[in-house]
């Protein structure tokens, strides 16, 4: 924020006489400071305190700290900004139309579009938007003036009929008084609306109704003061005053023939005078209505900037200037304390006042930094110089002898305030040959003290103008040693306080004839001063010693004892340099200081401050003088404060506080922010920026939070408007926050917040819910599951078991025993007892073979081929070879090695046999043949047999093998679908039973 100060001569006055420019201190806001545009064009403010700004180029919401602007409305003129009832705003934007903008979540809504492309040229603009008491929504374009109506959403069209032609080129805006009037300022003249009839009134312009009324004007923005008139800006025609009550008005164009004036507001000046801010198309002029004088500010027409519009906020005191180069910014309200300007016609100026005394009759002598004095007298605010002989600074004014005496740099000047002149002192040419002097009093006994500043501390017996001798000349040189006098005072008790810098303070006891520095005090025992050199040195009402110090300011009783010290390592001193001190009736010290005025409560502790912002000519006053009026006067550079304590004391306004804007992941976020703040676990990174809306420098507003649900205690922000927080835990949470001004008054009552963060779904109480009764089901599953498969497996081995018995049953069947030895005993019986042999020797393998594999639940492949091929030979022996036999096996490992139950393929075998080829006549034919496919082993028995149908059938081994057999798939298929057992019947060329196929798929992973 930049600041620049109008320190100008007038240039034009409406009295044509040399007269004094008022002194104005404005604030600078420009693009630096994050505005959109600087091409200003109208202010206003919302029901919550922040200020809505429309430029050149958007819309935007100041809150003292940043400027937010609307990513919805990021292009566009906005030429009007007001507020409805409810606080909602209605703006003009070219681009647009009629926007409003709910106030709570910042949501945009254009309630009227600018439609260039249709025939209807009533809607391409919709300009100067402004809400009347009635929430009716004003708006104009060149050829007549509008009003929307929010209930009904339609648009009234008010053309000026009373012109020939009636759509007539104009523009408008529009004003509210205190009554509630509505006034269209026209380039037509001024109307007023009369609600009743829906009608406006022209009142004044070429067809106002009153004839004394109708001349030519174009006016174009208009305020009201206090008494109820109105102040327009006439295009080339000056400044228009009118008064509603009698329809009078006044044409000021004296001072504006080269200007058209743009608008006016009422304010007030450095010394609460009424004026009027009058923005012209070069720049900002000033209007006392009262002495007619008006003022133009060079520092805004040498640079011809175009004043746009004038808001005043009541409520902060500011009068805000929208203009071609941005915003500025006047602070008129500094309750109780007024600035005094020295005339430039009375003095060399620039001059410093660099101390102050009171005088006679109600005036007061200001001494100067050079040029001597002036003689200031309150009643008529009336100046004179009281010159010094010599160019010097006045170091101290003080009455002697009731004259006044100036001591300075170049000597001690005597003062004929009849003669209106200061003359050298004699007796200090006579006793001192430096003539630097820093300060001199008169005591009870009419002796006159002299300090110098090389040569100590002379008494002077004021009828010989002889030097006293009150001490030795010994302890008088060891008070100056490596050190000065600065100042001296009297007690009420008739001690003498010297302040020295740098060795502290003294007082002199003049029946001891000792000078006694307090620090050497046994009551001081342990205790230190602000600081050992002492700038400024007091006597209170109560008789106690007041010192303001490099480091710190004091309180001492009337015998040397320290009572209160602020010092700058224990107290919140803006400022080590403290100049001047003096106490108030309330307790009160107020000290100046290189950062202000700073004013400690000795019961309490706290300091509070007075800076620029409320009104000081400058934070660093020289001069400075308690009046026993309770009014303290400060010397600035041309220019001295008059501070009405008791004024300052009553007027200390708690700030508020509010929230301006909430980002969530650096994007603002765009909900009512009076409602609960919800964040989603991806949204944990939150950031507060809040605001008094008082618009004062960041350095005066200070902060302190609680984060309730995370920390109890209170953390100090210092001037630090805004709050992060990151990872926060998953809770809901009650963020409340304090303000307090720079004069230590905090917000009445805290901005509270509610936040909360949702937890992620995998650390809700539900999902961990879930997640348990899903664990509880999937443990309770798998035992579940674990009991069944075992009494799956128990059973399976169980049938396993039986079927391994059916198999050796079978394979060891009676009657295949019978059979077989009946074979051996006809090879024996028939002569043929080789072939016997070797019948009985592979009948003796087979039982062998047999009962080995009685022993395993499971055997390879190939052992099972192995016993299948010898089973089958036997058989072929048996029945004297009548049938023939293949074996097709794939030679896979896998194949081979593949673990299968002993008797799978077995009952097949032996019931092609038997049933299939034995009964059959001629040729007779087996095949047995396996390979792998698919992680599957595919084999199929095949004969050319009777067939299933024609088959004989009997119960015994064959049923119950094929059952086993059968068994066994039934098991596989619930492990691997692909698992079966087919049985296929073959037919021949004439549809008769030509055998059996049986085809059996076995998954070699699941057996």
């Amino acid at each position: 924020m930049r600041h620049f100060r109008v320190f100008l001569l007038v240039l034009i006055t409406c009295m044509n006489t040399i007269a004094q420019m008022p002194i104005l201190t404005l604030e600078h806001l420009t693009t630096k400071e994050g505005l959109p545009s600087n091409d200003i064009w109208c202010i206003t403010k919302d029901k919550q305190g922040f200020l809505w700004i429309g430029t050149g180029r958007n819309i935007c919401r100041y809150d003292g700290y940043q400027f937010l602007r609307l990513d919805s409305l990021s292009l566009g003129l906005c030429s009007g900004i007001s507020t409805d009832s409810k606080g909602d705003i209605y703006t003009s934007v070219d681009t647009r139309g009629i926007v409003k903008i709910d106030i709570k979540t910042l949501d945009v809504k254009t309630v009227a579009r600018n439609d260039y492309d249709d025939a209807d040229q009533g809607n391409d603009l919709h300009e100067q938007a402004m809400v009347d008491s009635f929430d009716q929504v004003w708006i104009c374009d060149y050829t007549s003036v509008k009003r929307y109506d929010p209930a009904t959403k339609k648009i009234h069209r008010y053309t000026f009929t009373s012109v020939p032609g009636g759509n007539v080129y104009q523009y408008a805006s529009f004003f509210e008084g205190s009554d509630k009037t509505l006034w269209i300022v026209s380039e037509l003249g001024l109307f007023k609306y009369d609600r009743r009839v829906d009608k406006l009134i022209c009142v004044l312009g070429e067809r106002a109704d009153l004839p004394q009324n109708r001349v030519l004007v174009r006016l174009s923005r208009a305020s009201e003061d206090a008494a109820g008139n109105l102040w327009i800006g006439g295009y080339e025609y000056g400044l228009v005053r009118f008064s509603p009550a009698d329809q009078s008005f006044e044409i000021i164009k004296k001072g504006f023939e080269q200007n058209s004036v743009i608008c006016a507001r009422e304010s007030r000046d450095e010394n609460g005078r009424r004026l009027l801010f009058i923005g012209t198309n070069d720049g900002i002029s000033v209007f006392y209505p009262d002495t007619k004088k008006l003022y133009h500010l060079p520092e805004f027409y040498s640079n011809g900037i175009k004043i746009k519009d004038i808001y005043h906020d009541k409520g902060n005191g500011i009068l805000w200037i929208g203009t071609s180069a941005g915003i500025y910014k006047y602070r008129y309200r500094n309750i109780g304390i007024r600035t005094v300007v020295i005339p430039a016609n009375i003095v060399r100026l620039p001059v410093q006042i660099t101390n102050i005394q009171s005088g006679p009759a109600g005036k007061w002598l200001l001494g100067l930094s050079h040029s001597g004095a002036l003689e200031w007298t309150v009643s008529t605010n009336q100046f004179r110089h009281i010159a010094l002989p010599v160019e010097a600074n006045v170091q101290q004014i003080r009455w002697i002898n009731s004259r006044p005496f100036a001591f300075t740099d170049k000597g001690i000047f005597a003062g004929d305030l009849a003669k209106g002149k200061f003359e050298r002192w004699q007796p200090a040419l006579t006793l001192f040959k430096n003539q630097d002097f820093r300060d001199g009093l008169v005591d009870g006994k009419g002796r006159i003290w002299i300090a110098s500043l090389n040569e100590g501390l002379k008494v002077i017996d004021p009828t010989s103008n002889r030097e006293i001798s009150l001490w030795d000349k010994k302890d008088g040189a060891e008070l100056t040693r490596e050190s000065y006098i600065k100042s001296i005072v009297e007690g009420k008790d008739g001690k003498i306080w010297i302040a020295s810098c740098s060795r502290g303070l003294f007082f002199f006891d003049e029946k001891s004839r000792k000078f006694t520095n307090i620090e050497k005090l046994p009551e001081n025992s342990g205790q230190k001063i602000g600081g050992d050199c002492i700038n400024g040195l007091q006597v209170a009402a109560d008789g106690s010693i007041l010192i303001a110090s490099w480091g710190g300011v004091s309180k001492l009783s009337a015998g040397g004892r320290i009572l209160n010290t602020f010092e700058f390592n224990s107290a919140a001193l803006k400022d080590t340099y403290c100049a001047n001190i003096a106490e108030t009736p309330d307790g009160n010290l107020w000290f100046s200081t290189n950062e202000g005025i700073h004013i400690a409560n000795l019961k309490t502790g706290r300091i509070r401050y007075l800076t620029t912002i409320e009104g000081l000519r400058s934070n660093a006053p020289v001069g400075f003088f308690y009046s026993p009026e309770n009014e303290l006067l400060l010397g600035h550079i041309n220019s001295f404060n008059i501070l009405n304590i008791r004024q300052l004391n009553r007027h200390s306004t708690k700030p508020q506080i509010v929230l301006s804007t909430v980002e969530v992941k650096g994007k603002t976020w765009k909900q009512d922010l009076a409602r609960e703040i919800v964040l989603h676990p991806d949204e944990n990174a939150v950031t507060f920026n809040f605001s008094t809306l008082n618009f004062e420098p960041a350095s005066q507003n200070h902060y302190t939070y609680q984060l309730e649900g995370f920390d109890s205690g209170w953390i100090e922000l210092g001037n630090q408007n805004t709050i992060s927080f990151t990872n926060l835990p998953a809770r809901t949470y009650t963020l409340r926050v304090k303000s307090s001004n720079s004069s230590g008054v905090t917000s009445e009552k805290p901005l509270v917040v509610l936040l909360t963060v949702k937890p992620y779904f995998t650390n809700t109480w539900f999902f961990r819910t879930l997640i348990g009764l899903a664990i509880a089901a999937l443990i309770v599953g798998m035992m579940r599951w674990r009991v069944n498969t075992l009494a799956e497996r128990n059973k399976l081995d169980l049938q396993i078991a039986e079927w391994r018995l059916k198999a050796l049953q079978s394979q060891m069947n009676p009657h295949f025993l019978f059979n077989s030895l009946n074979s051996v005993q006809n090879y024996l019986l028939t002569n043929r007892g080789v072939e016997g042999a070797k019948y009985l020797s592979k009948f003796s393998k087979l039982v062998r073979r047999i009962m080995e594999n009685s022993n395993h639940q499971y055997l390879s492949f190939e052992k099972i081929i192995d016993t299948l091929k010898m089973y089958v030979e036997i058989e072929s022996f048996r029945f004297n070879h009548e049938f023939t036999y293949t074996f097709d096996i794939e030679e896979n490992e896998m194949l081979l090695d593949t673990q299968l139950p002993p008797m799978l393929l077995q009952p097949y075998v032996e019931n092609a046999i038997w049933h299939g080829l034995m009964p059959k006549e001629g040729e007779k034919k087996l095949s047995i043949t396996a390979g792998l496919r698919d992680k599957h082993i595919v084999c199929t028995i095949e004969d050319n047999g009777v067939g299933r149908e024609f088959a004989p059938r009997s119960e015994g081994h064959i049923s119950r093998g094929q059952e086993m057999t059968r068994g066994i798939f039934d098991s596989l298929r619930r492990k691997d679908s692909d698992a079966s057992l087919e049985l296929v019947d073959l037919f021949d060329e004439n549809n008769k039973p030509a055998g059996t196929r049986v085809i059996m798929i076995i998954p070699i992973t699941n057996v």
